[in-house]
């Protein structure tokens, strides 16, 4: 990240980051790397769930020389005048756009509370304890069965999830959600994606994971379900 932002600041030229599955899985220095801009949302493993709000983060020596695109009344000066005339609002406080999703930012809270108080080095460490197990077990239950590894082997390429590849992989993410209680998400052409979040994911589940998934190959379970892909995968 330090890399990239120093080439890029030597061409004049701004970086905006993209966060959203590294934040809240592997230890991130915005400041310290003089980022200008990131981007992220935080149901993933920030574990705000769904309807998470997403964020924005703006350098501070930045922030009076932009303007958001997107005009609210959070983000003007003078909010409860109601004016005709918008002007924004000092500081990060001119990037808000709309009334804040109240309920949302509440688990929000909540959720930055543990993670805060485990601290990103320890969330990161068992993180790749997992996504190393999670592999390890690709290879020994899996691989005779047609799938393959189609992450990184090498922890430090790697976020917190891994993905195991087959060629007939939908219909197996398919039997893996309605039948077997596995969530995974699928991706063209043929990747399942397994994420682990550190905080409240054990090695027990992952082991119990992949055994559902070997079970669904070993009693042809996918095999009932129709190869056209839903709208959501």
């Amino acid at each position: 990240m330090q890399r990239i932002t120093d080439l890029a600041h030597r061409k004049g030229a701004l970086v905006l980051w993209d966060l959203s599955h590294s934040v809240g899985a592997l230890p991130i220095e915005l400041d310290q790397c003089n980022a200008d801009l990131a981007i992220g949302c935080t149901y993933k493993y920030l574990n705000g769930g769904p309807g998470a709000p997403a964020f924005l983060y703006v350098n501070k020596n930045i922030q009076e020389n932009l303007s958001s695109p997107i005009w609210g009344w959070w983000g003007q000066t003078k909010p409860f005048d109601f004016g005709l005339d918008y002007t924004s609002a000092p500081g990060a406080q001119r990037f808000l756009a709309g009334t804040q999703p109240m309920l949302s930012l509440l688990t929000m809270e909540a959720s930055l509370d543990s993670i805060l108080s485990t601290g990103m080095t320890a969330i990161r460490l068992k993180s790749i304890l997992m996504t190393d197990y999670a592999s390890f077990l690709t290879d020994e239950l899996l691989a005779p069965l047609g799938f393959s590894l189609g992450s990184p082997r090498d922890s430090a390429q790697r976020g917190s999830h891994i993905s195991i590849r087959h060629t007939d992989g939908y219909r197996i993410d398919r039997a893996l959600i309605t039948e077997m209680n596995v969530i995974p998400d699928f991706r063209e052409p043929d990747n399942i994606r397994l994420g682990f979040a550190p905080l409240y994911t054990s090695f027990t589940e992952i082991r119990e994971g992949f055994d559902r998934i070997k079970r669904v190959m070993e009693e042809k379970r996918h095999e009932k379900y129709t190869k056209q892909k839903l709208a959501v995968t």
